[in-house]
């Protein structure tokens, strides 16, 4: 759960500093959507997903602002579940924030355990 909260918080964060979009998901959807998370079901937005296999993902925020486009590698090993929620999290947050964001994401196979795959996060 810290791992998500984390995630979640350092993309909030960053969104903060610029505007964003994206392939997978992005913030405008919650424009006429609510952010609806079903843990006993493993879905978001209706859509489920594994949360059984855990791997390293990473996923890429982009953010777009006045004419300049940012974006950033984050690395989560965790389920596809939670990796979906943790996104769809930071893209409801960035909308009610006013923030224009999105994301994209796929597993990272050459990261083999949790520490390997953190690793890549940096430090802050």
């Amino acid at each position: 759960m810290k791992k998500f909260l984390y995630v979640a918080l350092m993309a909030l964060v960053m969104g903060m500093f610029v505007g964003c979009k994206s392939a997978i998901g992005g913030s405008d959807y919650y424009r006429d959507h609510d952010l609806k998370i079903d843990y006993n079901n493993c879905t978001v937005n209706g859509t489920k997903y594994d949360n059984t296999t855990e791997k390293c993902w990473v996923w890429t925020l982009t953010q777009k602002k006045s004419g300049a486009e940012a974006k950033v590698d984050h690395y989560l090993w965790g389920t596809q579940f939670a990796l979906v929620a943790a996104c769809e999290t930071v893209m409801y947050e960035s909308y009610k924030a006013s923030i224009v964001a999105s994301y994209a994401f796929i597993e990272a196979p050459a990261y083999k355990n949790e520490k390997d795959c953190d690793n890549n996060n940096g430090v802050l």
